[in-house]
C-alpha cells in the first residue's frame, strides 16, 4: 500500500511540475500555437472602441499584452473565437534616445562585450510564397536567407554574429524544445543577445508592408514571452529596440507583443523573438526589413556603427614569438648540418656571437675615436 501511495504521489508531483513550470510541457504546447501558417485563420485584436489594433497568426490568450505602433499599451481581457478584445492600460514613454541604451540594459557575464549576437530559427521551414514558391521548405526555409542578410548587415555595423542554420522540424509541440538545445549551445559562445528569427502567417501582406527610410520593406514585430523569470528584462530590451527604431528608422518596429509562452527567453535577459513580415510578403521586402532592423542595433547595444571590436594585440605578440622560435630552429638546423654535429653547431654559434660582438665593440670604439678627432 505504501509503495502505491509513493508512486501516486510521484506521478502527481510530476504532473504539477510539468503543468506549472514556465519551461515545461504546458509552455511548450502554448508556444506552438504560434502556427505562422495559412492553414489557420489569424487572430484580430480590437480596442474598446472596436478599432483594429493588430492581426497575427499566433493564438491570442487572455492576459496577453500589446504595445502598439503608437506606443499605447493594451491587455487582452477576453477572446471570442478569433477575435480578441483589449483594454487600454496606458502609454509608454518610448522616446528617442538621449544616451546609449546599453547603460540600462541587464549586465552580461564578466569579460563579454556587447558586440556578439547569436541568431537561430525555431521554425526553420518558414518561407515567403512570392519568392520561394511555397510557405514551407522543411530544413531550408526562406527565413534562412532573411537571417543571412540580417547577419551580414549586423556585421557591417561592427557586430560579431553567430548565425545557426540547424533545422528543428517537424513543427510540433517539441519544436521549441529542439531549438532550446540550439539556443543553449549558442549561449556557450558568449553572445550578449539571442534572437529567434521568424515570419508571421497572416494572409494580408499590406499589414507589414511599409516604406521605411526610403526603402520598401516589411515591418517587424517583437515578441516577448511572459512565462519566464526574464520577462521584465526582455521586455525592457524590446522597448529599447523600439525606441531606437522610432528614432533611426521610424516604422521598422511595428509593435511589441507579450505572449503566453516561454520561447526559450528564460535562458538570457537579452532574448527576443522577431517576426519579419508574413508569408505573403516577398523575401526581398523581408530582407530589406532585416537590414534596416540591423542598422538600429548599434544604438541599442552601444556599439559604434561599422567599427569592429578592438584587435587582439596578444595574437600579434604570439605571431612575433613564433617567428623568432622558427628562426632559431632554422638557424640551429643549418649549423648542425653544416658542421656535422651538435657540438660543432654550438661552437660555431659561439664563434659567430663572439666575432660579431667584437666587431660591434670595435665599431663603437672607432666611431668614438673619429668623433673625438673631429672635435679636436
Amino acid at each position: 500500500m505504501r509503495n502505491r501511495l509513493t508512486v501516486i504521489a510521484a506521478v502527481l508531483l510530476l504532473f504539477l511540475t510539468i503543468s506549472f513550470s514556465p519551461s515545461g510541457l504546458n509552455a511548450g504546447l502554448i508556444e506552438e500555437l504560434d502556427f505562422h501558417s495559412s492553414a489557420h485563420e489569424p487572430f484580430e485584436i480590437y480596442n474598446e472602441d472596436n478599432e483594429l489594433l493588430s492581426v497575427m497568426a499566433r493564438v491570442v490568450q487572455v492576459g496577453d499584452e500589446l504595445i502598439a505602433f503608437d506606443d499605447k499599451h493594451y491587455r487582452i481581457d477576453r477572446v471570442e473565437g478569433r477575435k480578441a478584445f483589449a483594454v487600454y492600460v496606458g502609454k509608454h514613454d518610448i522616446q528617442p534616445m538621449k544616451l546609449s541604451m546599453v547603460s540600462s540594459l541587464p549586465a552580461q557575464q564578466e569579460g563579454e562585450g556587447n558586440n556578439v549576437i547569436a541568431i537561430y530559427h525555431t521554425h526553420s521551414d518558414e518561407s515567403y510564397v512570392p519568392s520561394d514558391g511555397t510557405e514551407s521548405i522543411p530544413g531550408s526555409g526562406g527565413i534562412f536567407d532573411v537571417g543571412e542578410v540580417f547577419t551580414q548587415a549586423l556585421e557591417e555595423q561592427g557586430f560579431t554574429v553567430i548565425h545557426d542554420l540547424r533545422a528543428h522540424e517537424p513543427r510540433d509541440a517539441q519544436a521549441y524544445n529542439r531549438s532550446r538545445r540550439t539556443a543553449v549551445e549558442l549561449l556557450k559562445q558568449g553572445p550578449s543577445v539571442l534572437i529567434d528569427v521568424h515570419r508571421d502567417g497572416i494572409p494580408d501582406p499590406e499589414f507589414y508592408r511599409e516604406k521605411i527610410s526610403g526603402m520598401h520593406a516589411t515591418q517587424i514585430r517583437l515578441v516577448v514571452g511572459r512565462q519566464n523569470q526574464n520577462m521584465e528584462s526582455n521586455l525592457d530590451f524590446a522597448k529599447h529596440i523600439k525606441a531606437a527604431g522610432n528614432e533611426i528608422h521610424p516604422g521598422i518596429v511595428r509593435e511589441i507583443f507579450m505572449a503566453q509562452g516561454n520561447y526559450n527567453q528564460d535562458l538570457t535577459p537579452r532574448a527576443i523573438l522577431i517576426e519579419v513580415g508574413t508569408y505573403t510578403n516577398t523575401k526581398e521586402e523581408a530582407k530589406a526589413g532585416a537590414k534596416l532592423f540591423a542598422e538600429i542595433m548599434p544604438a541599442v547595444m552601444g556599439v559604434t556603427p561599422g567599427v569592429p571590436g578592438p584587435p587582439d594585440q596578444g595574437s600579434d605578440w604570439r605571431t612575433v614569438f613564433w617567428i623568432l622560435v622558427l628562426t632559431v630552429i632554422g638557424v640551429g638546423g643549418f649549423l648542425v648540418i653544416s658542421t656535422g654535429s651538435w657540438e660543432g653547431a654550438v661552437n660555431k654559434a659561439k664563434q659567430f656571437v663572439t666575432k660579431e660582438w667584437a666587431n660591434y665593440i670595435g665599431f663603437r670604439k672607432k666611431n668614438r675615436t673619429d668623433n673625438n678627432d673631429k672635435q679636436e
